[in-house]
């Protein structure tokens, strides 16, 4: 009974670290990057860096639930040994599954400490008012074409995280 408890409290551990990373993502993509499209761009700047800095603790918190809880699951399921054996459809799909979630992890640690960093230093420092007539007002200059490179790989990259997301789900539901 005790051990069924346990068990049991691992596999809730695992679902809920799995529904924050990726509802986490889902909600990223869907829902927060196309509202940010209704402020200004230093705005959303300024949104994303304490966004970002937030979500990123709590979703590598989450993968952490997450491995750990796995690994408990493989070890106490069909075990690390097995794991490799390749001689049952379950055996297979597991690993499939490891796998998919291995390339989110990198794809995701690539997103959030090489691409985020890199479009973080775009940010426009603060500026101090001038005052009134000591320059001429133009138009602000566009975005420079690194920023927009770099805005539309990490929206590439983030959509390759939703297909990954989809992808690790489909293989828990042939398990």
């Amino acid at each position: 009974m005790q051990v069924h408890l346990l068990l049991s409290l691992v596999i809730f551990l695992h679902v809920m670290g799995v529904t924050f990373w990726v509802g986490g993502i889902f909600v990223y993509m869907l829902a927060l990057t196309p509202s940010l499209l209704v402020i200004s761009p230093p705005e959303r700047g300024k949104l994303m860096g304490a966004f970002l800095k937030r979500f990123a603790l709590l979703t590598w918190g989450a993968i952490i639930l997450v491995l750990t809880t796995g690994a408990i699951l493989v070890g106490t399921g069909i075990g690390f040994a097995n794991l490799f054996s390749f001689n049952s459809r379950y055996g297979i799909t597991l690993l499939v599954k490891i796998i998919l979630v291995i390339v989110m992890i990198i794809n995701g640690a690539y997103l959030g400490l090489v691409l985020g960093p890199r479009l973080a230093s775009f940010a426009p420092p603060r500026r101090v008012p001038e005052p009134a007539g000591s320059g001429e007002a133009g138009p602000p200059p566009g975005p420079p074409p690194e920023l927009l490179r770099l805005q539309k790989r990490m929206a590439t990259l983030g959509w390759v995280q939703i297909g990954l997301a989809l992808a690790v789900l489909l293989a828990n539901g042939l398990l």
